[in-house]
C-alpha cells in the first residue's frame, strides 16, 4: 500500500476525532443575562429532565447533570461558590434543563451514509432564581451528530452528550 494514502487516511481519522464531542449550539429565546444580573448569583442549581414523550432515564439525566457541571468548573472555576450543594444560598441560580429530543439514532444507517441515523439532543434551558422561581432567561441547545462510515458506526449519545452539555454549560456561563 501507498504510504501517502496510509497517511491521508491517518490524517482523516485524527481530524475527525472528537466530533461528536464538539460544542453544541445554543440561542437566546429571551433576553440573556446582563453581567450584572449574573454576578448577584453564588451558588447554580442544575436540573435535568425529561419531557414527558422522550425515552430518557434518571442515570441519563445524572450523567448530563454532572458533565454539565463539570463543564461550568472547567471553562470559570470561580463563577460559583458551589454547584448543586444541597444547602445552596439564597443567591441560587436555578438552571432547568429541559429535555426535547434524545434519539439514539441507528449506527448501521449512519455506517451506510453520513446524514442517516443521526443522533439528535435538544433541551430548552431556564434559568432562574432559586428563590423568586422568577424566570431571568431562556435558552435553546441543540446536538446533532450526523458523521457516517466507521467513525459513525461508533459513535453513541453519550459521546454526542459532551458537546451537548459544554453547550449547556455556555448558555448559563452567557458566552456566544
Amino acid at each position: 500500500m501507498n504510504i501517502k494514502y496510509c497517511l491521508s487516511i491517518v490524517l482523516v481519522a485524527v481530524l475527525v476525532t472528537g466530533c461528536a464531542s464538539t460544542g453544541g449550539s445554543h440561542k437566546s429565546v429571551t433576553a440573556p443575562l446582563s453581567s450584572a444580573q449574573s454576578a448577584k448569583y453564588t451558588d447554580l442549581i442544575i436540573s435535568v429532565q425529561p419531557a414527558s414523550d422522550v425515552k430518557f432515564s434518571p442515570s441519563d439525566a445524572e450523567r448530563m447533570q454532572k458533565m454539565i457541571a463539570e463543564n461550568i468548573k472547567s471553562e470559570a472555576p470561580s463563577r460559583f461558590t458551589s454547584i448543586n450543594s444541597p444547602t445552596p444560598s439564597s443567591n441560587a441560580l436555578q438552571a432547568s434543563v429541559a429535555v426535547k429530543r434524545y434519539e439514539e439514532g441507528n449506527a448501521f444507517a449512519r455506517f451506510i451514509l453520513a446524514g442517516l441515523g443521526q443522533i439528535h439532543i435538544d433541551a430548552d434551558v431556564i434559568l432562574s432564581d432559586a428563590a423568586t422561581k422568577d424566570k431571568l432567561a431562556q435558552y435553546e441547545v441543540t446536538k446533532t451528530f450526523a458523521w457516517g462510515g466507521a467513525y459513525g458506526a461508533f459513535t453513541g449519545i453519550k459521546d454526542a452528550e459532551v458537546g451537548f452539555s459544554k453547550a449547556v454549560a455556555d448558555s448559563i456561563l452567557g458566552k456566544d
